[in-house]
């Protein structure tokens, strides 16, 4: 029996290999192997990693969920209000209309009004993990990647409010333990988000262009807004997010050398994608099959229609909406630790929609990352590829 220790050096290695495998024998991204190893590993398959050991680790994945947060932030680009506004119209539009259209086929499916909003809630928020991963494994530089980037930060941040305002509703009381319950989280989020910004700023200033001061700074401001908020019992989502864009819009004169957990920090990227495997059961898979390709089909349906309309504010050609449609497939791995709390609290009604929910999860957790790269060679932005055990550049896709 491994301990926790061994556990973790072998979840590390074993992701290492598995990724390295997938990515230079069949040339898909290495977040691929890394959740493919996490479900060989998981009860099911070997069995080395249990419930128990997931629920000890959940500090760890918080943690690499703040980093993967602040690194979306902070790649929110700032190309002149005009563009900016939007991109923002776009993007808003595309959650809500599939959050839109996730509700009311929820509800065909009988889900109850408030189980219904919270499904559609968790469709609408895009994988960032999985986004930054695989666009580094390709090496993504591009304006059209930026525009995902921004896209997939939206539609976290819609997520997030809407999961906010549903967990303020469905408890007990008035109108007003409903309205504090719902608007005290984003109050704390924004606060968290905004101070550590500020001190983001003023402190890379002080230490000057100095990559390892600079990353101490930066990492430990972002364990004490994930600190934080698990303190204040609130997601980790809006406070990380806000931090990075706050930190990208506040550093005027860029004196901020950003972290990137793709590089700097990758063992937080590994254990998170093995974790998200682990987490997930293939069993459902067999038994929910029918509802999760609906639900995926609105999801992509909804998002599809939506830029379809809105293309023009975002800059692209119609050409160009398909391949971003794709790259938004992924759904965010927050949505399993929240699919799981919520099981766990024995919400009224919830067992019915857990099912669906976590398929559907496992499915664009295996399907994501394959779909991100063939969004971001689409467009034409990717400047790595793979031969044999040589990383290369490329000029074109």
């Amino acid at each position: 029996m491994l301990n926790s220790v061994q556990l973790l050096g072998c979840l590390l290695i074993g992701g290492l290999i598995s990724g390295e495998i997938v990515r230079r024998v069949i040339d898909l991204p290495r977040t691929t192997g890394f959740v493919l190893f996490g479900l060989a590993v998981w009860t099911s398959g070997l069995g080395w990693v249990q419930p128990q050991d997931i629920e000890s680790a959940r500090l760890f994945v918080d943690l690499a969920l703040g980093l993967i947060l602040f690194e979306l932030g902070h790649r929110f680009s700032a190309p002149g209000w005009r563009i900016v506004r939007g991109r923002l119209r776009a993007g808003l539009v595309e959650s809500v209309f599939s959050g839109l259209l996730m509700f009311v086929t929820a509800a065909a499916l009988g889900f109850s009004p408030v189980i219904a909003a919270f499904a559609a809630a968790i469709g609408i928020s895009t994988s960032p993990a999985i986004t930054i991963a695989t666009s580094s494994d390709v090496g993504a530089k591009g304006r059209k990647s930026e525009i995902l980037f921004t896209l997939v930060a939206l539609n976290g941040t819609v997520a997030f409010v809407l999961l906010t305002f549903i967990s303020g509703i469905s408890g007990t009381g008035g109108w007003w333990q409903c309205a504090h319950r719902s608007l005290e989280p984003i109050f704390f989020s924004v606060l968290i988000g905004l101070a550590g910004a500020l001190l983001a700023v003023q402190g890379a200033k002080r230490l000057g262009r100095y990559v390892e001061h600079q990353h101490l700074l930066l990492l430990g401001l972002i364990v004490v807004a994930v600190g934080t908020a698990l303190a204040l019992e609130i997601s980790v989502l809006l406070p990380l997010l806000i931090l990075g864009v706050g930190t990208r819009i506040l550093d005027r004169s860029n004196e901020v050398v950003t972290i990137r957990i793709s590089s700097d920090a990758r063992i937080f990227l590994v254990i998170t994608f093995v974790l998200a495997g682990a987490s997930l059961d293939v069993g459902l898979l067999s038994k929910y099959w029918g509802e999760a390709l609906v639900f995926v089909s609105i999801r992509l349906a909804g998002k599809f229609v939506a830029l379809q309309v809105m293309h023009r504010y975002l800059g692209l050609d119609e050409d160009d909406v398909g391949p971003m449609v794709i790259g938004l497939m992924p759904m965010s791995s927050v949505a399993i630790v929240l699919v799981t709390d919520m099981r766990m609290q024995e919400t009224q009604g919830f067992t019915e929609v857990y099912g669906m929910l976590m398929t559907a999860i496992l499915l664009m957790q295996l399907l994501g990352p394959v779909a991100t790269q063939y969004a971001i060679k689409r467009f034409g932005e990717a400047t790595l590829f793979m031969r044999g055990e040589k990383m290369s550049s490329a000029s074109s896709v």
